[in-house]
């Protein structure tokens, strides 16, 4: 019996016997053409271009019956990608001007675009980069005439997918009744393959490494889903323990269930709004389909991500934040800016690459050096806001001149819009995110200009404790419930009530049943997280006395590692028992 630890991005338990997919890497070679056959050449791009766009459209239509139409999106940025001109429409330029081969043009497009995904630091974002892949293998592979390498025959028995890496793609085509669950050496909890894991509601792990080559076909695994554990082998009591944990997960689903039109509310009586994150404006009906009080962080990057090379116009960002508001009302839904950089994806707009784009110009930075760009989205989203539920958010804010600046273009574009005889919302609330230490620590400040806060606790606990959430060297670093964290998240939050304006939190410690009892503690009465953690954090919004909370809290903030913080939140607000999060997670007590 071996246990092996990964990275859950799926929650659940699931058992069966390996089936292990062997990555099959097409060789690429450059093949110097003679000037006559270019034209044949071109033609072999433009057929595999159409026998991809209906292979992709096959599975968009499958994934789309299987768990709807918001999952199936991600198949939709894979049509636009090969109707994008910087992919084959280079490589097509790379085939007339060097007289080479498709599959060598069409590689070098995509290495380039690889590295240009690669080094965007936000993890959704960054994750967007395995669509360009994606589309550029099924490419490869129709080039080189070849079916899709993951397509399985009928299963008699249940089986878990073991794999080096899993596409959108391949994930489509092994959504099987027999397959039980996913393990893959790499992933993150951002990754497609977690997103359609989530929606199949099958548990996945992620990060194993190298388990692709240790585990055998035919080899039982047990999976959890939460926990991000396999057990490879497992002993008779292994199994034994994993068949009550699977009694025990379905009692806890089912309390779940019977849960889910209850409100937010502690036990004694404070109410916590529980808003959603969500990056398509189809996203809104799974939001509130699992109980979202509103969207909490609707991030427009994906609106640009599929626009490239062009960018998307006044009109279309009104037609996207119309949608979303009119979809969502008459709950509020929260728009954040773009937050992107000229490293990161706008090579075309900056002529220059930066050595540590983290600390570059990204977010409010590129935004205010852009005022083209970032004026067309604001007099969209202004024209928008007639339907009256929207508001504005600023990202990577890190003092008050930026904040001023910023509503100094928003307030041009209001007066601007005005005067050209069109409606705009003259009280739009605009807020900002707190993701910078120096924000933070100048919270006070900041709440006297900003009509809210939103907490972005994935940056900073970046930015506060110095680490690279890449770097898996320092990984160990990144602990949601370390003392500065905490800290700096009680002066905010302090300072936000000490002005009267509203604070929320939208990073990943929102979606962590475990930090519920902190959130609340520290005062938090409004999160947002992805939509399929609402029904835990819900559960544990309502087995929490926010009272009792903030006093523990208080103790916890004079403590000097996370590792004594989280001990002792598991000691006052957990014991043994069903689930908290669905697997090996103990359920915590009524206080």
């Amino acid at each position: 019996m071996v246990r092996i630890r990964g990275i859950g991005v799926s929650p659940g338990l699931a058992s069966g016997k390996a089936i292990v997919l062997e990555t099959r890497a097409t060789p690429i070679f450059r093949l110097p053409i003679p000037p006559q056959e270019v034209e044949q050449e071109l033609a072999r791009l433009e057929q595999a271009r159409e026998a991809a766009h209906k292979q992709i459209t096959e599975v968009r239509q499958r994934v789309a019956a299987a768990v709807g139409e918001a999952f199936a999106r991600v198949f939709g940025a894979h049509l636009l990608i090969l109707g994008d001109p910087q992919l084959l429409g280079e490589a097509a330029a790379i085939v007339r001007s060097e007289q080479v081969n498709a599959e060598w043009a069409l590689n070098t497009v995509a290495e380039r675009l690889l590295a240009a995904f690669a080094r965007i630091e936000d993890p959704y974002l960054r994750e967007r980069g395995g669509d360009v892949e994606d589309v550029h293998n099924r490419l490869q592979l129709i080039l080189a005439g070849e079916r899709h390498r993951h397509e399985l025959s009928e299963l008699s028995e249940d089986s878990l997918v073991v794999a080096h890496s899993l596409s959108p793609s391949d994930a489509a085509l092994l959504h099987h009744e027999r397959i039980v669950g996913f393990c893959t050496d790499v992933g993150t909890r951002t990754s497609h393959i977690a997103i359609l894991a989530n929606a199949l509601q099958i548990p996945a792990v992620v990060g194993f490494h190298d388990l692709s080559k240790r585990v055998k076909g035919g080899d039982l695994l047990l999976v959890d889903g939460s926990g991000g554990e396999v057990v490879w082998r497992p002993s008779a009591r292994e199994l034994s323990l994993h068949r009550r944990a699977r009694i025990e997960l379905a009692r806890h689903e089912k309390r779940l269930a019977g849960e889910r039109d209850l409100p937010a509310v502690t036990l004694d009586g404070q109410e916590v709004a529980l808003m959603a994150n969500i990056e398509f404006p189809e996203e809104v009906d799974t939001a509130l389909a699992q109980g979202a009080k509103g969207i909490g962080l609707y991030r427009s990057e994906f609106l640009f991500l599929s626009r490239s090379p062009e960018l998307p116009s006044e009109e279309e960002h009104r037609a996207v934040y119309l949608s979303l508001a009119r979809r969502v009302s008459p709950e509020e839904a929260i728009i954040r800016t773009l937050d992107l950089g000229g490293d990161k994806y706008f090579h075309e707009v900056l002529d220059k690459n930066e050595p540590n784009p983290v600390m570059g110009l990204r977010a409010i930075r590129f935004c205010l050096r852009r005022p083209d760009i970032f004026r067309t989205q604001l007099r969209g989203l202004l024209r928008a806001s007639v339907e009256g539920n929207l508001k504005v958010m600023f990202p990577l804010v890190s003092g008050v001149d930026e904040l001023r600046q910023a509503r100094q273009v928003l307030e041009d574009c209001r007066r601007e819009i005005e005067a050209e005889g069109h409606a705009c919302a003259r009280n739009l609330e605009v807020g900002i995110m707190i993701e910078v230490p120096s924000a933070a620590l100048i919270a006070d400040r900041l709440a006297r200009e900003a009509d809210f806060f939103s907490i972005g606790t994935n940056d900073l606990l970046q930015y506060c404790l110095a680490l690279d959430r890449r770097n898996e060297s320092v990984s160990y670093l990144y602990q949601p419930f370390h003392p500065a964290l905490l800290r700096l998240l009680r002066g905010v939050i302090s300072a936000a009530k000490d002005s009267g304006i509203e604070v929320s939190l939208c990073g990943e410690m929102a979606s962590d049943p475990l930090a519920v009892p902190v959130l609340v503690g520290l005062g938090l009465r409004k999160l947002s997280m992805n939509a399929l953690a609402i029904p835990e954090v819900r559960s544990a919004v309502r087995q929490v006395d926010a009272g009792r909370a903030e006093r523990i809290v208080s103790d916890l903030l004079n403590m000097a590692t996370a590792e004594e913080i989280e001990s002792r939140l598991r000691s006052e607000f957990f014991s043994s028992g069903p689930a908290m999060r669905p697997a090996f997670r103990p359920a915590i007590k009524t206080i």
